[in-house]
């Protein structure tokens, strides 16, 4: 399926409610159900399994920074999608620059096979 997160993939928790305790924590997803359109995540610290809605999942992705006006030294760098409470940007960790840039979707390229929600799309 083209929607289904691979199993394998590195996610962090974000916006958990019952479980707002783990939200932050990273994990491995082990299983999809197609019943309850849940994954199963083993979290990496404990090993415990939750069962999480794909709303409250973010990939552990690399991503390509472009089109910045502003910081024009971060276009090109690549970094990893980190957790994030604001739903309209992501903080990426550059390694090359050992620092958190918070950026907007936009000026994101995600990498082949990313599983990923649009919205805001406007006819």
């Amino acid at each position: 399926f083209y929607d289904i997160i691979p199993l394998g993939t590195a996610v962090s928790l974000r916006g958990l409610i019952s479980a707002g305790n783990h939200n932050g924590d990273r994990g491995v997803i082990t299983q999809y159900s197609s019943a309850t359109q849940r994954y199963l995540v083993e979290l990496g610290e404990t090993g415990e399994t939750l069962s999480v809605k794909p709303e409250n999942i973010l990939q552990q992705i690399h991503v390509k920074i472009h089109g910045i006006i502003s910081q024009p030294n971060l276009n090109g760098c690549t970094g990893l999608v980190w957790y994030t409470e604001n739903k309209y940007r992501y903080s990426i960790y550059i390694a090359s620059l050992e620092k958190f840039a918070s950026i907007k979707p936009e000026n994101v390229m995600l990498e082949k096979g990313t599983v990923a929600r649009v919205w805001g799309l406007e006819h």
